[in-house]
């Protein structure tokens, strides 16, 4: 099958290394892979199972086998019309994130190619590294996820949708080295997310969703340029808070982050990179 093929212009500068090394760290095994510079993936399409590239060479080069193309997808994901001469203004003379800004110009929001996808991946990675969570992702889909034929080496899987994982057993979903509580958190946000939208209570009320969860998932899954995890330990050490309990330090991250406002997503992605 051949690939559908669009060129996005991007506006620079461009953090592109910092984008792949952000999703590198985060790929789900079998449905993502950063290969020399691209960035591969598999989607699902409602019954429909397609696969997608994406390369920057000046631009954004978007390759699309199977479903419509994902060119837009891709805008929306990469932060491509991040708002550049706004981001300058409020952040190059800011002690704190002046001199990351500088470092990495470009800053880009790592968008959710998928809102189920990140949802149970943010839920995965609850209080454990990114390691580990990477670790549970894989397992995950190797358990649950369907197998595909693909033009990527390193992607042979799709994820699962919310309605399959919805009628996964809270023990089965532990067996992949969840704690209860963790698999029935994952339980019933696959529930919530195989309702019609106009049927879902709020996301911050499911059991085992907490304040750090709700606003990642604002930030990288709708994209919320303002969203801002107080409660992040990353976060926290990067601004030096330390010794101060969970409550005391989030209220301290809160505080410090109003100087950011209405871009703080930007700076927790600047201060995240920062611990690198």
């Amino acid at each position: 099958m051949s690939a559908s093929v669009e060129r996005l212009q991007v506006r620079r500068p461009f953090d592109w290394e910092g984008l792949l090394s952000f999703f590198a760290t985060r790929a789900i095994p079998g449905v993502e892979a950063i290969e020399e510079g691209l960035l591969q993936r598999s989607f699902r399409q409602g019954a429909q199972v397609g696969h997608l590239e994406v390369r920057y060479d000046g631009e954004l080069v978007v390759r699309t086998w199977g479903g419509v193309p994902k060119g837009e997808l891709a805008r929306r994901v990469l932060d491509v019309d991040a708002p550049e001469d706004e981001i300058q203004k409020r952040f190059s003379a800011d002690p704190v994130i002046g001199p990351l800004l500088e470092r990495w110009p470009g800053i880009r929001l790592p968008g959710a190619w998928d809102g189920f996808e990140m949802g149970v991946r943010a839920i995965l990675g609850q209080q454990v590294s990114v390691k580990a969570a990477h670790t549970l992702a894989g397992r995950l889909v190797a358990k649950f996820g369907r197998q595909t034929t693909s033009p990527f080496p390193r992607v042979d899987r799709v994820f699962p949708l919310a309605q399959e994982l919805a009628g996964v057993e809270v023990e089965e979903l532990a067996s992949i080295g969840l704690t209860r509580k963790r698999a029935e958190t994952l339980h019933h946000f696959a529930l919530w997310s195989a309702l019609p939208e106009g049927e879902r209570g709020r996301l911050i009320e499911l059991p085992g969703i907490g304040p750090w969860t709700e606003s990642y998932l604002r930030m990288r899954g709708s994209a919320d340029r303002d969203a801002f995890p107080a409660g992040d330990l990353g976060v926290q050490k990067a601004l030096g808070i330390s010794g101060l309990g969970p409550v005391k330090a989030a209220r301290e991250a809160e505080a410090k982050s109003q100087a950011w406002r209405p871009l703080r997503a930007y700076a927790v992605f600047l201060l995240w990179r920062s611990l690198s």
